[in-house]
């Protein structure tokens, strides 16, 4: 049994949470800190969030023990695992104390702000006893997932064009509203964005350089980006990424892949399945997965520790480089130049 200590009951956190109770017989939290004296009691009601569960409600937390202090609960020896929802600008602090610690550490992502901090927790990492994942829950995402399988067994011939979209209207939902300040979370380009930047890593691998437009907001937080990645091979890729839409906007996350034999479309606040469409035969909609993003990067991370082994699905190297290209965009925009990525 992995004992969970879970930093952070905020969007993220509660959803992390309701993971954990599905996944009883291996793991259980233990502990749970958070500064704001409700949550810590299970009271999740005013936690408001995008996707998955929306809308936090009133829990029992039974015995599981309370901290304010993040430092006090890594000091807990009950604790074997530490789940990092808190604050992106808190995520270098709590993961380098965490894995001097010895803790397995899961972080959500953006893994930092900078390059730099992100180098700083790798490095940690390597000295450590403990397991490190940043959690890039799209990578998990049963869409994500399906379209990264069909690929890999280029099963519908080359890929001509991949669009990635994420979009949603200016977050509302966090403590202070600290995610809106750039300072703290990177804007719409760390915070949102870096999820899509993070999956074409995956299946695409690194771009020659990137090109982008986006709009900023005084401060410089790039809250709409628009980001076409240039490979040798001529396909086209473009990512875009926005919170600044307006009352109401539902969020929403999706993709069209255009290959020699087939499109792909799916996109999530159609509340339609994934659709796949070929010339001369009716569209298909394959079954997905019941279980979203969040269970499957969790239960992954849960299985790494469980066999003794590194995390390879998502590994600190690649949420590092997520950083530095969403950083690269971010230049793009700023300058209107194309960056080029080493």
């Amino acid at each position: 049994m992995i004992r969970v200590g879970l930093i952070g009951a905020g969007f993220i956190g509660r959803n992390h949470f309701n993971q954990y109770e599905k996944m009883a017989d291996r793991a259980t939290v233990v502990a749970l800190c958070d500064k704001e004296a409700d949550r810590r009691r299970g009271d999740w009601s005013k936690v408001g969030g995008n996707i998955g569960d929306k809308q936090g409600s009133t829990r029992d937390l039974g015995t599981i023990k309370p901290y304010v202090d993040w430092q006090e609960l890594l000091a807990d020896p009950d604790v074997d695992m530490v789940d990092i929802c808190a604050p992106t600008f808190s995520h270098t602090e709590i993961s380098l104390a965490a894995l001097s610690a010895g803790k397995h550490v899961m972080c959500e992502k953006p893994m930092a702000l900078t390059v730099e901090q992100c180098d700083e927790m790798i490095a940690a990492a390597k000295e450590s006893p403990g397991k490190f994942m940043i959690a890039q829950c799209v990578r998990f995402w049963p869409e994500y997932a399906y379209l990264k399988q069909i690929m890999d067994e280029e099963r519908f011939g080359e890929l001509r064009a991949l669009h990635l979209r994420r979009q949603a209207a200016s977050p509302d939902y966090s403590l202070d509203n600290w995610i809106v300040n750039p300072e703290l979370s990177g804007g719409a380009i760390l915070d949102l964005h870096v999820h899509d930047v993070d999956y074409v890593l995956y299946v695409l691998g690194k771009p020659q350089a990137v090109t982008a437009q986006g709009h900023c907001r005084v401060g410089g937080s790039v809250d709409r980006v628009h980001a076409l990645w240039h490979y040798k091979t001529g396909m086209v890729v473009e990512l875009e990424g926005a919170w600044d839409l307006h009352g109401g906007w539902p969020f929403n996350m999706g993709f069209t892949a255009v290959f020699d034999k087939a499109t792909i479309y799916w996109d999530l606040v159609t509340g339609k399945p994934l659709t796949i469409y070929r010339d001369g035969c009716d569209p298909e909609t394959p079954e997905m997965a019941t279980e979203d993003g969040y269970f499957a990067e969790i239960d992954y991370f849960l299985g790494c520790i469980e066999r003794n082994e590194a995390p390879k699905l998502s590994t600190p190297e690649a949420s590092r480089d997520a950083v530095a290209i969403a950083l690269a965009e971010k230049e793009s925009v700023l300058t209107g130049e194309t960056v080029r990525i080493m």
